[in-house]
């Protein structure tokens, strides 16, 4: 490589790291161009293991991939000459589609809890122990999904599905939360998306604030404080309705 221009040397250089990142140099574009596409009468070529064959025709480029039965691609088209690599296209693009569909599920994880309700018909008592653990989970700066399941002939009524959403829901969290996506049905499920407000920190802050100054004027006025009700504790199989929803499954199947 001691006789390449600087310039491409630092092309091939770049093109190779980039891939070992974890894809291809796009240089803008969305889509590579391959193969006979490449109308260009020169490329600088790399093997499919990352081994440099210098500048050759493309003609010659091409032929080669096509004895190997894979695709020549152009990662680095702004070089001179342009640099190409024979590679199998089809399986990179699977590849890199999941990458980045795998980077999107971590990403909505991170920062994503889920509450699930088995029937529209819930009891206003578990409705308030969700809700209470739903505000949990804004005030602390998660978004959350409320997904709602729908058994046999339920799914006849989504409407009453989509009011216990909003009403007891979205509504009553409309001071911490806005929603992200309205009440949407896939299946036996309907999903409901709320994320934090964006001033939520002045607001719990203020809220705080005023808290505090009600706590001082009635001790400086010899009040007696109220306790706080004693709360019930939210169902231990919280975390594990997805077992349930299995279990449904099952019985739909059978049925």
């Amino acid at each position: 490589m001691d006789n390449y221009p600087k310039e491409s040397v630092q092309a091939v250089l770049d093109a190779l790291l980039q891939e070992q990142k974890g894809g291809l140099a796009i240089s803008g574009k969305k889509e590579h161009r391959l193969n006979e596409a490449i109308r260009i009468s020169e490329v600088r070529l790399l093997g499919e293991q990352g081994e440099v064959f210098g500048v050759v025709s493309t003609a010659d480029a091409l032929a080669k991939a096509r004895q190997l039965e894979l695709d020549l691609v152009e990662i680095s088209p702004t070089a001179t000459p342009p640099v190409c690599r024979i590679m199998d296209y089809g399986k990179f693009k699977y590849r890199q589609a999941k990458k980045e569909a795998d980077a999107k599920k971590k990403t909505l994880a991170s920062g994503l809890k889920q509450i699930r309700i088995k029937s529209f018909r819930i009891g206003q008592q578990d409705v308030a122990i969700k809700l209470r653990k739903a505000r949990q989970f804004i005030e602390q700066g998660d978004r959350l999904l409320v997904t709602m399941m729908f058994r046999a002939r339920e799914h006849h009524h989504t409407d009453l599905g989509e009011n216990v959403l909003v009403d007891q829901f979205a509504k009553p969290l409309a001071d911490v939360a806005k929603v992200e996506q309205a009440p949407r049905k896939d299946g036996r499920r309907m999903t409901m998306a709320l994320a934090p407000l964006p001033n939520l920190k002045s607001i719990l802050a203020h809220r705080a604030k005023e808290e505090e100054e009600k706590r001082k004027a009635a001790l400086a006025a010899g009040l007696a404080l109220p306790e706080k009700p004693e709360e019930p504790l939210p169902p231990e199989d919280e975390d594990d309705e997805e077992e349930d929803d299995e279990e449904e499954d099952g019985e739909d199947s059978q049925k």
